[in-house]
């Protein structure tokens, strides 16, 4: 089958690396558009953390406003780590980071809204809490409710 465009979801796991290394294969064989994504609306992700002090003793809290520019900050390293892997084999991706929206709501909207025709997720991302299923929480919904192919890579 050929593919004309798709969507891949990254986080910091094995199994998202593994997943960027089957687009690429998929990139070159079938000339593809790949646009691949992170989102830090993630519903884990907590409104106000409390930090400890380096020397141990006592701790600060960071508000809704510092910690998500701490999140948009480590989102935009991890994709462009990630754009290296696309890079290092001299193909195009587009990257986008997610401020608004879990990751499983983004594709559910992109995908029909843009015309992807594959996703490709790991079994388990970064944010799986119960490692005892086959599939993480993203993957499970975007395999329920996918309007267009799924690969799914562990």
């Amino acid at each position: 089958m050929i593919y004309k465009k798709i969507l891949i979801a990254i986080d910091e796991s094995n199994n998202s690396i593994r997943a960027i290394e089957k687009v690429i294969d998929l990139q070159k064989s079938e000339n593809c558009k790949v646009v691949m994504f992170h989102s830090i609306g993630h519903p884990t992700r907590p409104l106000i953390a409390t930090v400890p002090m380096a020397s141990g003793v006592g701790s600060f809290n960071i508000n809704e406003t510092e910690l998500l520019f701490e999140y948009k900050e480590a989102g935009n390293k991890l994709l462009l780590a990630r754009q290296k892997l696309f890079n290092n084999e001299e193909l195009a991706v587009e990257k986008r980071l997610i401020l608004d929206e879990t990751p499983e709501e983004y594709i559910e909207r992109i995908v029909e809204e843009q015309g992807f025709d594959l996703v490709v997720i790991g079994s388990k991302g970064i944010h799986s809490k119960l490692s005892q299923f086959l599939l993480g929480s993203v993957a499970q919904r975007v395999v329920k409710h996918a309007v267009c192919d799924v690969l799914i890579v562990r």
